[in-house]
């Protein structure tokens, strides 16, 4: 690969990480319209149920909003199953519930017709697109616009963490605390963004190093972070071909624990205090296998610069926010490191239309 192929390679990927934290800026400095009425629809209806429709990385972002809700909210929430409307044909009945539906593109045939079908059914629908113009901001009770801006690489980078602050903010607003309250914590969030962004660049080198030659990675986290360790493996998948599997701590010793030989890349998401001993007891079984761990957070290393998510006013609700960044510049760099172009994976759109 030419020295110029090189700058071209991964530049929107590269361009969409570095400008996250404003981007979650404009989210709240220009959302709060949209986000308190979509608090409000959820408090109106008091609900007994959550659903959160979602494909793809938004489907991380909503087992994300999922935590969230059961801890804010203290109600039942699950992830639909499109297919139970697109395959099987199914019309659920529901209890008082509100769907909150989540899609950068809003065009996904069988996500629509999940929404559609929970309107038949008598359910409001707050639908967050990262387009104003799409199908399903259409179809929603409310939309929130993730005002991201246009994401040019096939990796989702900016409109995922968009999606994760959109949900705090609305799920936080329902669950009775202030706009400027939430208002804080989401700049706080920013801030740290932007820490992580500045610290990881040359990281993401370092650990691109140790796994240049990997044909295989596992990523585990729990709670909160179970959501970056599936959205972190996929970014992996997509853009490096690698076999990378994301999982919670819990589940991974129940069988994941099996792929790890000696040398296997184990990430461990440590940043979040919920869960953490469980985790550190993975990353402890792996290395006795051979494993290599790679720890992401506060300890063992700080392999990825987040050594200020303690401490430094950061809800830990939020942490999910920057603990993804350090992945997504190890995907980029390792992908341009084994001569790949994040940017445009084979075989991969941007818009994924399941039906």
């Amino acid at each position: 690969m030419t020295v110029e192929g090189e700058i071209r390679a991964g530049a929107h990927m590269r361009a969409e990480i570095a400008e996250q934290p404003a981007r979650w800026l404009d989210l709240i400095n220009r959302g709060q319209s949209r986000l308190e009425q979509a608090a409000e629809l959820i408090r109106t209806v008091n609900p007994e149920l959550l659903v959160f429709a979602a494909r793809g990385s938004s489907d991380h972002a909503a087992m994300y909003g999922q935590y969230l809700a059961h801890n804010t909210l203290g109600i039942p929430a699950l992830l639909s199953t499109p297919s139970t409307v697109t395959a099987f044909g199914t019309e659920l009945r529901y209890p008082a519930t509100v769907m909150l539906a989540v899609s950068q593109s809003g065009e996904s045939p069988d996500l629509l017709d999940t929404v559609r079908a929970a309107k038949r059914a008598g359910v409001p629908v707050v639908a967050f697109t990262n387009s104003e113009a799409s199908t399903l901001a259409g179809l929603g009770d409310v939309h929130i616009d993730l005002l991201a801006g246009p994401e040019l690489s096939v990796a989702a980078t900016k409109t995922y963490t968009a999606e994760l602050l959109a949900l705090y903010m609305v799920l936080m607003l329902a669950a009775g605390s202030s706009w400027e309250d939430v208002k804080a914590r989401a700049e706080a969030a920013a801030r740290a963004g932007s820490r992580v962004i500045e610290a990881t660049a040359t990281s993401g080198e370092r650990l691109a190093d140790i796994l240049q030659d990997a044909d295989r990675v596992l990523v585990v986290g729990r709670g909160y972070s179970m959501s970056t360790a599936k959205e972190g493996a996929l970014k992996l998948m997509e853009t490096n071909s690698i076999a990378a599997s994301g999982w919670s701590a819990a589940d991974a010793t129940h069988g994941p624990l099996g792929q790890v030989i000696r040398g296997t890349p184990v990430i461990t998401l440590t940043a979040s205090p919920a869960g953490r001993e469980s985790v550190q007891a993975f990353a402890e079984a792996s290395r006795a296998l051979g494993g290599r761990n790679i720890s992401i957070g506060p300890f063992e290393g700080n392999a990825s610069e987040l050594s200020d998510t303690e401490g430094s006013g950061l809800d830990p609700a939020l942490i999910p926010l920057v603990e993804i960044i350090p992945l997504q510049q190890l995907a980029l760099c390792l992908a341009l490191r084994r001569g790949i172009d994040p940017d445009h994976p084979a075989g991969l759109k941007k818009v994924t239309k399941t039906v």
